[in-house]
C-alpha cells in the first residue's frame, strides 16, 4: 500500500507493487494528475489495519489526510504500562 501526496495536500492511498506502479494507477484511475505528484511513501503491514477501507483508492482531502496521518502516527499503548499505573495507585 502506498501514500501518495499531491499538490494542495491531497492524498491517495492505493495498493501497488511499487511507487511507480502506484503513481501510474492513480493517474490511470483519475485520482491525481501525474504532474501534481509530490512524493510517495510505502505503508507497511503494521500500519494498515487502522486505515478505513473507504480511504483506499480515492483522493483524500487535506483534512482527511491530516486526520489519517495523526491516526497512523499514534503509538499503541503498552498494556503493561496501564497495569503498572493501576498497581501503583492501588498501593496508595
Amino acid at each position: 500500500m502506498w501514500w501518495l501526496l499531491f499538490r494542495e495536500g491531497g492524498v491517495v492511498i492505493i495498493g501497488a507493487s511499487s511507487l511507480v506502479h502506484a503513481r501510474l494507477l492513480a493517474a490511470a484511475n483519475g485520482l491525481g494528475r501525474a504532474s501534481h505528484f509530490v512524493e510517495g511513501n510505502f505503508i507497511d503491514a503494521e500500519r494498515l489495519p487502522p486505515i478505513p477501507s473507504e480511504f483506499v483508492g480515492r483522493m483524500l482531502s487535506p483534512i482527511e489526510a491530516r486526520q489519517l496521518e495523526e491516526m497512523l502516527n499514534r503509538k499503541p499503548r503498552d498494556p503493561g504500562t496501564e497495569r503498572r499505573r493501576r498497581s501503583k495507585s492501588a498501593r496508595r
